[in-house]
């Protein structure tokens, strides 16, 4: 598997970007062959932790912070090359307009072979509110995850993410599905985005996302992770956590590497997948 990142296109105005604590980077976020917005891209500055995710029409603001002028800002979305930026090739007003270039659909072979499976699930199915983690206000970008441990091949079915409550009004988040490359990084496996919602309850719910249709399968290892992508700028999301089962991770932007969550707790997403017998 072969992973490029190219460079942005964009129409540079010759003055050069200073580092001035408090500028924002902003602009859109396009498709470079059909001229269409790509909405909820992750944009981050490399090993700075500082992120974000533009909105659905591809719009983004970005705090450049105290980031120096030969950082590299970068942009992805699922379905397209990754683009990177040095700080100090945008305009000084910050105005960056990204074109992200598709990545070529590759039809594999798939030689169809009886196999016996049974369905299991895997990972963690939480639903006590005797434990609980509470997510609240601009969560834009953060993503926790449950790591998958495949012993068989196997093949996904569903994902399902328990939760207490929610006061948003509006919130939606991106599934995403790592699996390892071949130099044993974790890498979305997805070939176009997931989206899904939570509803506003205060009530536990549920959240089912079907993956039959995908015909996902697998050998390895797998994070199968939440990212929250859009919101009201003011909630609260309330998740039920255990300290025991999957572990889980978190990272606050697509820039960061994976880590434990906070104390070791346990998310509640689970993975239903027929596995090989």
């Amino acid at each position: 598997m072969k992973f490029a990142s190219l460079l942005c296109f964009a129409l540079l105005l010759p003055q050069a970007w200073s580092t001035v604590s408090g500028q924002t980077v902003h602009g859109t976020v396009t498709d470079r062959t059909t001229g269409e917005p790509v909405g909820y891209a992750n944009i981050w500055f490399n090993g700075t932790g500082r992120g974000t995710v533009a909105d659905g029409h591809g719009i983004y603001s970005i705090d450049a912070g105290t980031v120096t002028p030969d950082h590299t800002l970068s942009f992805n979305c699922i379905g397209y090359d990754t683009c990177t930026v040095r700080l100090r090739d945008i305009p000084q007003d910050g105005t960056f307009d990204a074109f992200l270039a598709p990545v070529p659909q590759v039809i594999e072979e798939v030689t169809v072979v009886p196999v016996k499976t049974r369905l299991k699930r895997l990972g963690n199915n939480f639903r006590s509110p005797l434990m609980e983690a509470v997510h609240q206000d601009d969560l834009t970008g953060v993503e926790f995850g449950t790591i998958i441990k495949i012993k068989k091949r196997t093949w996904l079915e569903e994902v399902r993410i328990n939760v207490l409550s929610c006061s948003y009004d509006d919130l939606v988040f991106r599934l995403n599905i790592y699996g390892r490359d071949e130099t044993g990084r974790f890498v979305n496996i997805l070939r176009q985005p997931i989206y899904a919602s939570v509803p506003r309850t205060d009530e536990p719910t549920t959240v089912t996302i079907n993956l039959a249709d995908l015909h996902i399968v697998t050998d390895d290892d797998l994070i199968v992770a939440y990212q929250h992508i859009s919101s009201s700028l003011t909630g609260q999301i309330r998740f039920p956590i255990g300290l025991t089962g999957a572990r889980s991770c978190v990272r606050y932007n697509q820039g960061d590497a994976w880590e434990d969550t906070e104390w070791s707790f346990r998310f509640p997403i689970s993975l239903i997948a027929r596995v090989e017998r």
